[in-house]
């Protein structure tokens, strides 16, 4: 399958100070459901990196006097312009990802509420006037925009997680060069064309596309750049933090959420929330179902009802409507799935379904997965799975259990299932993560809540989410003025 690229030429490329921009230096996207390439992608170079800067730079410049209800509005045009093209880039992104072409489409239509969010957010925020000893003065606290921004975005949300950034930054007055996943380029493409029909400065958003991990770390160490944004795994944030050590930072790092089920759950509830978190985008999420750490009395009724419902779920094309989990998105995800499982196996876990690479077919496709009795030691229980599996231990003490769940280097976000409202307070107190839960999947967020890990942990820094996002993109200034 084949679309129509922006630029009109035979490659998807990036989008640098006003234009479309190819190079030399070309790389296939793969379509998962066919394993195979239907598109071709130009890789940007370190000079494209300094001409999206600086054009970004000179954006901001022009527009930081900008007002927030003007920069709201430009968000408002993002959304509506995002609305109007949403079933075209769905396509795009079911193809290219992978995931179910319902999904492809919730997924826009979430960032479509994300862009409206971060208008209303920056609206809500207001200045302080605070008191000072001299008579003489009067002074104003405010917040204003940092500057140019380089975001990089992953591959598991394409639209959505970089909305999470562009979406407030517009709003709070700073320039963005965005890089993309490299695998998901083709998508972003699409949706900086779509972009191109809102009304906002364009420049004040360049796209940068690579598969260079040279190009990307230029743009994270220019000069030019005062802060960054990025969203994906835990060694690779470590690294940017190191190299990029003098810029402000917000990054949102991995997980292997904490999921535990207390022996008065109920069941139903449970196996829903859980199935969701593990299964929902082939289980590729940050806060997906990571350890479900479920009483032993409760643990053989819900091992059951969660491979039913791993039976019942429909692997195919992700462009079947009646699909409901579609090719996970790399070939190189299914060693890394078969090395957790075959480790646990080995240290006495049971698979009771899935488990092995679907036979027979082109793609990607690894099938949902069940695999109870994980020991402690195990890697499936210590590390972040990022794939279609869920992984049940079982144990007798709350307390156990609690400690079970904070064990590890991850925070991002827990879930906790009792019909005790006490204990819901109590144990959700305790788990350490940035978010937790109760009775209801791991994967649940929406754009009003706070979103990051726990200090201490290799989940991230800073929060993603409402007015605490438009704190992360913005500085505060003080002025004091003298009224003599």
């Amino acid at each position: 399958m084949a679309f129509a690229t922006p630029s009109g030429a035979d490659f998807f490329a990036s989008w640098i100070d006003g234009s479309w921009r190819g190079t030399d230096s070309m790389y296939p996207a793969i379509n998962p459901a066919e394993g195979r390439p239907f598109a071709d992608l130009a890789a940007a170079s370190t000079q494209d990196v300094d001409a999206a800067v600086a054009s970004a730079g000179a954006a901001f410049r022009k527009t930081r006097g900008v007002r927030p209800a003007t920069r709201a509005e430009w968000c408002r045009s993002a959304a509506q312009a995002l609305l109007a093209a949403h079933e075209e880039l769905a396509e795009v992104l079911s193809t290219e990802h992978g995931k179910p072409i319902a999904e492809a489409g919730g997924e826009i239509l979430f960032a479509v509420r994300g862009l409206e969010m971060a208008a209303e957010s920056v609206l809500a925020q207001g200045g302080e006037t605070p008191h000072v000893q001299d008579a003489n003065k009067r002074a104003i606290v405010r917040r204003e925009g940092l500057g140019v921004w380089a975001v990089i975005t992953p591959w598991n949300f394409p639209v959505n997680i970089p909305v999470e950034y562009i979406g407030p930054a517009l709003a709070s007055g700073n320039a963005v060069v965005w890089k993309p996943a490299p695998t998901t380029a083709v998508v972003a493409a699409k949706f900086r064309e779509i972009l191109l029909a809102a009304d906002f400065p364009q420049e004040l958003l360049q796209l940068v596309i690579t598969n260079e991990v040279a190009v990307a770390g230029h743009l994270v160490t220019h000069p030019g750049i005062v802060a960054v944004g990025f969203t994906g795994g835990s060694g690779t944030g470590q690294s940017i933090a190191k190299s990029a050590w003098d810029k402000k930072l917000l990054l949102e790092l991995g997980g292997n959420s904490p999921i535990v089920v207390l022996g008065d759950a109920d069941l139903d509830i449970a196996a829903a929330a859980i199935s969701n978190a593990a299964f929902w985008n082939a289980g590729q999420v940050c806060s997906a179902a990571g350890k479900v750490l479920v009483a032993a009395s409760c643990a053989d009724e819900l091992t059951q009802m969660l491979a039913k419902r791993a039976a019942d779920t429909v692997l195919g094309s992700p462009l079947d409507p009646g699909v409901t989990m579609g090719p996970v998105h790399m070939e190189a995800s299914i060693a890394r799935y078969d090395r957790l499982i075959g480790d646990a196996r080995e240290r006495g876990a049971d698979v009771v379904a899935g488990g092995e690479r679907v036979q027979g077919r082109d793609g990607f496709f690894f099938p949902p997965t069940v695999v109870t009795s994980v020991g402690r030691d195990a890697a499936l229980f210590t590390e972040e799975t990022f794939g279609p599996v869920a992984s049940l231990s079982v144990f007798d003490d709350e307390d156990d259990m609690v400690e079970a769940a904070n064990a590890g280097d991850f925070g991002l976000v827990g879930s906790l299932f009792t019909t005790d409202v006490s204990k819901a307070f109590r144990l959700g107190e305790l788990i350490d993560c940035g978010l937790v839960v109760v009775n209801d999947t791991s994967n649940f967020w929406e754009y009003s809540l706070p979103f990051g890990g726990a200090a201490g942990r290799r989940s991230g820094r800073g929060r993603l989410g409402g007015r605490w996002v438009i704190d992360e993109f913005s500085q505060v200034k003080t002025l004091a003025i003298d009224v003599r």
